[in-house]
Parts: structure tokens; sequence; C-alpha cells
């Protein structure tokens, strides 16, 4: 992260015209459905298909590698409010936003894939940062190169003061660590080599004791889960249940953005991935798509209408207020609120069969006309 946080960010149109439920004899029994999905698409989108080449089959073992990432709250429950750079990287993508000036070098040719998550506390003026991240090299021999390729780069990546290398209390002996100041205060950073991949963990804070702390807890955390990690699926299907065709894509979004996550990944995204987690076992949900709406299968449809109730929980955002539901729709309830940045947020969420959705704008209307548009669409599927 090399001190630098970086913050996420997550009109009159079509309107399409449903009968509602029918009589045994054919008649509605109330009148048409008049659903405003503005500019959004309600036709089915075409099947995925598969990954066809080592590259392409990499990015979708990056995306399940998620599964297997270790949550900041877990971590550290003070780490409630999940950050930038949190998406899978692929030697296209490189480290960049993580650790600076590496890609271009030797060791990187041997990079397969990883997984970046990154963190922060909204309850102490932003003072603790944290990016943690697995990357897998070709063998256990390039992933020693590398760890020590990039400890040196953090090393020379100097910020806002020299650093120098250390030794975390705890840690093992084959951890690379660098110590150092930001602008705010203290980094303790630590790559360190596990057979085939590279464990890397950031953490600054006006603290120096909770900075080396976190590293090593995170570290342990980490390798627990990599230990008892199955086998990355080299399944080529990149949608396997054809949930993508239902689901809004996004034109610009981050590198999770039209992908088909596992539940353990898409907590990922939460400022508290282990709550979410818990609940999202609970409902079954078993896969999730961040596009233009997140939408998540869960087990069955009274198990989507029980998650929709945690998903749509509103009661920890003083700012929350509700709002209308989107046009002849009933059954979604709708939020606007400020973000945890300051910004407008409108949100919009709904079930639909064992479907649950999450449409979210800045703009009222456009999360409201998102949430009608994935009504029709996950209706087909």
């Amino acid at each position: 992260m090399n001190g630098k946080r970086v913050v996420p960010a997550l009109a009159a149109g079509l309107s399409i015209v449903l009968l509602a439920a029918c009589s045994v004899d054919g008649t509605p029994t109330r009148g048409p459905l008049d659903l405003d999905t503005g500019k959004y698409q309600t036709s089915l989108a075409q099947p995925a298909g598969t990954a066809t080449t080592d590259a392409e089959l990499d990015k979708l073992r990056a995306v399940r590698l998620g599964e297997s990432l270790v949550y900041h709250d877990d971590v550290d429950p003070q780490l409630n409010r999940t950050s930038m750079p949190t998406y899978p990287v692929t030697p296209a993508s490189g480290l960049s936003g993580i650790i600076s000036d590496v890609n271009d070098e030797p060791f990187m040719k041997a990079l397969r894939y990883g997984f970046s998550v990154a963190a922060g506390s909204k309850d102490d003026d932003n003072d603790k940062g944290y990016n943690h991240a697995v990357f897998v090299f070709t063998d256990a021999a390039a992933a020693n190169t590398a760890a020590d390729a990039l400890a040196d780069a953090l090393l020379k990546s100097r910020g806002s003061g020299e650093r120098t290398r250390t030794r975390v209390p705890g840690a093992p002996t084959q951890m690379r660590a660098v110590n150092g100041k930001t602008s705010k205060g203290f980094v303790t950073a630590a790559l360190t080599p596990v057979g085939d991949k590279v464990v890397y963990t950031w953490a600054d804070s006006s603290d120096a004791a909770w900075t080396a702390t976190t590293v090593r807890v995170s570290y342990e955390k980490q390798k627990a889960l990599l230990d008892g990690m199955k086998p990355i699926s080299d399944d080529p299907r990149i949608d396997p249940d054809g949930m993508l065709r239902g689901v809004l894509p996004v034109e610009s979004g981050s590198r999770l953005s039209n992908m088909v996550l596992g539940p353990r990944t898409v907590a990922l995204l939460a400022n508290k991935p282990t709550e979410m987690y818990d609940a999202g076992k609970k409902a079954g949900i078993t896969a999730a798509v961040v596009g233009d709406a997140l939408v998540l299968k869960a087990g069955s449809d009274q198990q989507a209408t029980e998650y929709l109730k945690t998903l749509s929980d509103q009661s920890g955002d003083p700012t929350a207020r509700k709002a209308a539901s989107p046009q002849d729709l009933a059954s979604a309830t709708c939020y606007t609120s400020k973000s945890s940045y300051g910004s407008d947020s409108a949100d919009c969420y709904l079930a639909v069969g064992k479907y649950v959705v999450q449409a979210s704008d800045s703009e009222l209307l456009a999360a409201q006309q998102m949430a009608s548009a994935e009504y029709l669409l996950l209706s087909q599927l």
C-alpha cells in the first residue's frame, strides 16, 4: 500500500408492462404491473462460456482464491471499513496499487495470480490502514525469490521516512519484515513464503505496536486458512449456473465486477465480513455477482427472504431514511443515506425467488430502475 489509502467507490426510459398473477380462467387478479426500468436491460445476456487460455483460467483461479483470504475484522475488529485494493490479482494487472514499481521486475514473470484485501478503521479518524494479499507463483523457489524482491522494493519505497528491516515478535523466521514511518505514524509490512505462495501484509497506524501485532496475527490466521485450503478448482466455466445472464453488467467496475464470487469472497466487500459471511451461510448463499447491482443466490426462496432482512437492515446507519419503492414493485424496500465518506447514496433491496438484490446508486430513481430491471431479469432464470 506504500502509505497510500485508496477508498472504494461502490432518466426516464423504457417502461415494461407485465400481467400479474391470473385466475384459473386467465383473468388478471389485479391490474398490470408497470415497471420503470429506465435505461437498464431486461433481456437475459448470452452465456458467458469458458476460459480457453492459461491466462483466462488464472483469472478465474484468482477470484476463487478469495474464498481462502482472511477477513480484516477477524484480524482486528477495529478494522471495520473495507477499502481498496480489494480485488483479484493477475499478471496483466500486476501489483499496482499494492506494491509500487515492481511490475517490470524479472520475478514478476513467475506470478500466476493472487488476491488482495484492504480495510481501515472508521471510528478513530481512519488512523489504521491494512492491506493483505496472497500471491501465487509458479513454484516454491519462485515464491522465495519474490518475497526477497518485494521486501527490497518496500525498503526502496520510503514514503515519509526511512525504512529498515525488522523482526516481528512471534513471527516465523522466514518472514521478511520492514518497518518505517508514514505521514500519519508508523508502518510494518511483511512478506512470507508459504510453498508456492507469498503472504503479504501492510499495517499502518500512529500506534507502532499495533502495526507489528497486526502483521503477525494476519499471517497466523492466513496460514491456517492456507493449510486447510482445498485445491483451487480448474473448472473452465466462467458462470456454471448461468447467474451472470440475469445480472445487470457494469461497464467500468472493479476487478471483481461481472464475475461469479463465492460466499466467502463476496463477504470481503463488507465492512464487517465475518458477520456478513455468517448470515450468508445461514441463508445458504452459494454465489454472488457484483454488476450494476449486487445479486446473491440463496439456498431457497424462504432463505432468500430471510437473508433480505439482514442485507437491508439499516438500523446501524443514522443517516438512512426510508424511501419510496420502485414503481409498481412494492416488494422492494428502498433507502436514501449518506455513505461513510459523506456522499449521497440510495439503495433498493428485494428478493426474487432464490435471489437477493441490492441495487445502489447516488440517485434514488436509478436504484429503483435497477431493482425493477433485476426483478424482470431474475424472474427469467
